[in-house]
């Protein structure tokens, strides 16, 4: 796998993970060239080009720390949940600082991409695919016969333009309540669907839930308890923190948090309960505009929202196929010289996610990492996956592939912050390839930047039961002068 010094790469894609992308491919000391349809860089953040899904005013649901890069952190007036147009200057900032920029080459839409490899024609020694997830809106059919204005989250225009509108928003992930949320002040809002979700919050007490909900600690929980066990102690937890979305007048979830799932909305459950958010469960049928859910009820709306995904959408490369059958996301195992970025659907942050399939990718290209042989690939591969991969597990499975996921037992000072806090990009910089100097500081200067909340004496329990005594050990002696 490995390619020679200076050896061309086409990226295709100027958003986050093209970006990140041909980066870390420049430190490498190969030839990136960028292949970007659109008039200027940042993918969905480009929120002025017809490819973005990004409604005026919004805001990330990942704090600033975590939408960030490891060695380009968020700007300093950044606020904790920073506004989308934030994001598109930031990355800016990132190509200009590493020589990206001038390697991009804007309005160069991919028509065919080759094994071999060939992009439209021209000639590579290697690909990243790095065109995003977030492209093709998936419309229900059934809701096609609708008589009102039917629209995509992907093309929700904000609340302004809704506004005293009886909007029905299908789909209750993080794009449908977040819309819901934010249409209900201006116009009455009816939230449908299937399957209710335990929702949290994006901030508790001043800490964002991406600080709160993906830690080492949550991982290695995943990896160690019976799925049973873990559905029972996260919803326990969600309970804890969230409160039962019945009580305050939504359906009520199933009590297996791995049937029911979760969502993110600050405001959601308490708008529910207010009154100004409508909740109704799955559609049935259409007619004209009254809109007819499962358990029989009715409503007549204006106009519906689909919050419903995306379909995948590489039509440059019939090759990889509709199912992306992908090692940990990244690798074909028949595609050699192919690295796949951001193809995949998430809880949580994506920007480290993103930065560590870049480095991955890369330092298999320059002898930095190693693949598995083709049987190991090929059983991972064949294994169910999740429908939403969780941040902290799929970024622990990257930095261990990559070589550096810090133990924490190596950082006695950081031991209790890399197991309970948040997975700062700068903890991917303490060991390993692409290690730097500074990284212990820098990841202790963004904890700093934000409360987090104390260690759960029951955690410390669950880690010696995991087998990691020595580490319980360090972590409690370091809480009394926290608690």
């Amino acid at each position: 796998m490995r390619l020679r010094d200076g050896a061309r790469i086409a990226v295709i894609g100027a958003g986050p993970s093209g970006l990140a992308a041909a980066k870390h491919a420049l430190e490498a000391g190969f030839e990136p060239t960028v292949f970007e349809a659109a008039d200027a860089l940042g993918g969905q953040w480009h929120s002025a080009a017809p490819h973005s899904g990004v409604w005026p005013g919004m805001r990330t649901n990942t704090s600033r720390a975590m939408t960030a890069f490891s060695d380009f952190p968020a700007p300093a007036d950044h606020p904790l949940h920073p506004l989308a147009t934030q994001i598109h200057a930031y990355l800016g900032s990132y190509a200009d600082a590493f020589g990206v920029t001038e390697r991009i080459r804007f309005g160069a839409k991919v028509a065919e991409l080759r094994p071999g490899w060939t992009v439209d024609g021209e000639p590579f020694d290697a690909v990243v695919v790095a065109s995003g997830r977030f492209r093709r809106p998936h419309i229900p059919d059934a809701l096609r016969a609708f008589g009102g204005e039917l629209l995509h989250a992907f093309d929700y225009p904000g609340a302004e333009p809704l506004a005293g509108r009886r909007t029905l928003v299908h789909g209750n992930g993080i794009s449908g309540l977040e819309i819901a949320s934010d249409l209900a002040p201006h116009a009455p809002v009816v939230s449908a669907y299937r399957k209710p979700r335990y929702v949290i919050a994006k901030v508790v007490d001043g800490v964002s839930s991406d600080w709160q909900w993906y830690t080492h600690f949550g991982a290695l929980e995943r990896r160690h308890l019976e799925p049973e066990a873990w559905a029972r102690r996260q919803r326990e937890r969600i309970l804890r923190v969230a409160g039962d979305p019945a009580d305050f007048g939504a359906p009520a979830p199933d009590e297996d948090l791995r049937v029911a799932g979760i969502s993110l909305c600050q405001d959601y459950l308490q708008q529910v309960r207010d009154g100004s958010i409508a909740c109704r469960p799955g559609i049935a049928a259409v007619n004209g505009k009254r809109v007819t859910f499962t358990d029989g009820s009715t409503e007549t709306v204006e106009v519906i929202v689909c919050a419903t995904g995306y379909e995948v959408d590489i039509p440059y490369l019939d090759a990889l196929g509709p199912e992306l059958d992908l090692f940990h996301r990244t690798f074909h195992q028949d595609l050699p010289h192919l690295g796949v970025m951001g193809q995949f659907l998430a809880q949580g942050p994506y920007f480290p996610l993103l930065e560590l399939q870049a480095r991955w990718i890369v330092g298999v290209w320059s002898g930095d990492a190693t693949l598995p042989g083709d049987a190991e690939m090929r059983s991972v591969i064949a294994q169910p996956r999740p429908p939403l991969d969780a941040h902290n597990a799929l970024a622990i499975t990257l930095a261990e592939q990559l070589g550096v996921a810090p133990d924490p037992a190596d950082w006695p000072e950081l031991a209790e912050p890399l197991m309970f806090g948040p997975l700062l990009p700068p903890r991917y910089r303490l060991s390993g390839p692409g290690a730097m100097p500074g990284a212990a500081a820098h990841f202790a200067e963004q904890l700093a930047a934000s409360p987090r909340a104390p260690v759960d004496p029951a955690d410390l329990d669950a880690l010696r039961v995991f087998g990691l005594d020595a580490i319980a050990e360090a972590i409690a002696g370091s809480l009394p002068a926290r608690v």
